[in-house]
């Protein structure tokens, strides 16, 4: 498997023969501190980033330290979850990273046993950073108009007035559209107003795209020939099940260590995290499309299905049905909101003869 996926046109396995130039160490700090960060606070987060790479372990050998150390972690979140919900067949799933570019996860059966591995592509979680991030500052320009109080004149003239937040999130589809992967957006990390929440949103979209797959394995999903209708009701499966671990991963993974007091994440247990992943996506595709005006085939339910089903989960429970909709609703209409602004800017940004330059599709079989 390693040595087809080497020879893929979109593979990111490290070439051991290219003599690579490093990173620009000056500007990711000149980055840093125009964010707001002082250097003592800059070197504890490249500390912090270093021991997370060394003690990460091996997946797949040649592929980017950093994306293994984040499999391992979430990785170690939804075993966890998975543990304490008793889940079946657990043990019989492995996860790994497959080194291929595109904002993706998905499961691969292994054949003649009921033993699954769940992949991870090398440039999902620079996508999930990048899109919370653009959410939070969207969230932070508009506060009171996207959820139960949706204003969508208010919180479309707030996107028209900045234009640079626009152009932010247009980067960003536009990158993975044409590249599979992140090096067309700019690097703006966060401030200190914005990266608490901003982690909180990029790890509820993470821990919901691998346990919605993980959730697929241990329902026994994906090893017959189904008609539509049966795997949209797979799906929806694997979405409520992925949502009941990430309801559990939020109970357990709070912030403890900020002033001794526990941090909820509403975007873990609302599922508001896992909506903001598929609408993103859907955003993405469409860029996608209409860049390249092709469409490739989907089994998937429509996603307004599957929100509509995320964010009524607590029916039965109106104290949390009314977070849950607020949250879920809030993450719909920014992203509706977004697209609607930007949609007219695709055929004026792309250049036209980009149409006939389309690659081989490295999105199949990718998480949906």
């Amino acid at each position: 498997m390693l040595d087809r996926a080497r020879s893929h046109e979109w593979s990111t396995f490290d070439d051991p023969e290219y003599i690579h130039p490093g990173r620009d160490e000056s500007s990711v700090r000149r980055a840093f501190l125009d964010a707001g960060w002082s250097d003592d606070e800059i070197e504890m987060h490249e500390k912090v980033e270093k021991d997370r790479i060394e003690s990460a372990p091996t997946t797949s050998p040649g592929v980017a330290r950093l994306t293994e150390a984040a499999l391992d972690r979430l990785s170690k979140l939804i075993r966890g979850a998975a543990k304490k919900m008793n889940v079946p067949n657990r043990e019989s799933v492995h996860f790994a990273i497959e080194p291929k570019a595109g904002p993706f996860v998905s499961k691969v059966n292994v054949v003649m046993t009921d033993q699954s591995i769940i992949t991870m592509g090398s440039f999902f979680t620079r996508y999930c950073g990048l899109v919370a991030r653009a959410y939070v500052r969207t969230q932070l320009a508009a506060p009171f108009c996207l959820g139960v109080h949706y204003d969508e004149s208010r919180l479309r003239a707030e996107l028209r007035k900045r234009p640079q937040l626009l152009l932010y999130w247009w980067r960003i589809f536009v990158s993975f559209a044409l590249t599979g992967t992140h090096m067309l957006a700019p690097f703006k990390p966060s401030n200190k107003d914005e990266v608490l929440l901003m982690e909180q949103v990029a790890l509820s979209m993470e821990v919901f795209g691998l346990a919605h797959e993980y959730a697929h394995h241990t329902l026994g999903h994906g090893r017959a020939i189904l008609s539509r209708d049966d795997a949209h009701r797979e799906e929806f499966e694997a979405d409520k099940l992925a949502l009941d671990i990430c309801e559990l991963v939020e109970t357990e993974l709070r912030y403890t260590w900020i002033r001794g007091h526990d941090v909820p994440n509403p975007y873990l247990w609302t599922g508001s995290g896992g909506i903001l992943l598929l609408s993103s996506l859907e955003a993405f595709r469409k860029t996608k499309d209409r860049i390249y005006l092709s469409r490739s085939f989907d089994s998937h339910p429509n996603f307004v299905d599957r929100s509509s089903k995320i964010r009524s989960r607590f029916v039965m429970q109106p104290d949390k049905l009314s977070a849950s909709m607020d949250f879920c609703g809030a993450v719909e209409n920014v992203l509706r909101c977004v697209m609607l602004e930007l949609e007219p800017m695709l055929d004026k940004l792309v250049p036209a003869n980009i149409r006939t330059m389309a690659p081989d599709d490295w999105e199949a079989a990718s998480f949906r």
